[in-house]
């Protein structure tokens, strides 16, 4: 079953049976689904109870959690640099652990969860620049949205700017709990750095602060604030200190939690 929260008009954060979480934005002419979740229910079908505008599918990475639910879709958009990764993350291995984690969960999967044939996203083709971070801009009418490749979680992740809001939806690039420890993550230095470096562009670019945050495993709306706040805690001392965790992978991943706030970050030492 999804869950909705409508925080700002045009704007609607939903959260899957299996706890992740998308958004659709709508414009007056057309709309934009930001990831798909899990797939464990027809997504198109749930879309579609909530605008009757065409729908353009944007996956922020590759991760399975994000992209399984395209299955509902004729066509889907992911940036070039995680075509691998969405190919790895649809296969029959990853499908039988999601399995897993929806029997324990106590979610039921369609039938064809284990045999459905993904077609393979289009590549997002950025056609405009701002610093390094190429973008290129969606207009559903009355409504745009900035589209910007910002590397880290994952090589191809994406996030998106809505300036009239002063909106950031960062994907999987920043959680109040966020994993830089894949094997296709960035450094984390160089995520952080990313992450720093495109807040300030856009506050640079669009002459105000950016206010509001929508994250991918969170049900509603952040401020700004924390992330800013996150990215300025995890400096290079607290990741030189940071303690190892086991995380059951050959990877050496630590990890730096603050409390009471809640936030973590996991990262791969080898590459820090």
């Amino acid at each position: 079953m999804f869950q909705t929260e409508k925080v700002f008009p045009g704007v609607t954060h939903i959260s899957d049976a299996m706890g992740v979480s998308m958004t659709l934005i709508e414009g007056k002419e057309r709309a934009i689904l930001f990831d798909t979740g899990y797939g464990t229910e027809n997504v198109k079908a749930f879309i579609q109870t909530l605008t009757g505008k065409p729908v353009s599918v944007l996956l922020s990475h590759g991760h399975h959690d994000h992209i399984l639910g395209v299955r509902w879709f004729g066509e889907s958009r992911i940036c070039s640099e995680d075509l691998d990764e969405f190919r790895q993350r649809t296969g029959v291995l990853q499908r039988k652990k999601v399995s897993k984690q929806a029997e324990q969960k106590g979610v039921s999967l369609p039938e064809d969860f284990m045999s459905v044939c993904y077609n393979e996203p289009g590549s997002i083709f950025f056609d405009e620049f701002l610093g390094k971070f190429e973008q290129k801009t969606e207009d559903l009418g009355q409504m745009k949205v900035q589209v910007i490749h910002v590397p880290g979680h994952t090589p191809g992740s994406i996030v998106l700017y809505m300036k009239d809001l002063n909106l950031l939806l960062t994907g999987d690039d920043w959680n109040p709990c966020t994993w830089i420890w894949f094997p296709s993550s960035l450094p984390v230095r160089r995520w952080r750095e990313n992450m720093m470096e495109l807040i300030s562009s856009l506050e640079r670019e669009s002459g105000q602060e950016i206010r509001y945050v929508l994250c991918s495993h969170q049900p509603m709306v952040r401020e700004a604030e924390e992330l800013k706040a996150f990215l300025a805690y995890m400096d290079d001392v607290r990741l030189e200190t940071a303690p190892a965790v086991d995380m059951g992978v050959p990877i050496k991943t630590h990890e730096i939690r603050k409390e009471p706030e809640g936030w973590t970050l996991l990262f791969d030492r080898e590459k820090a």
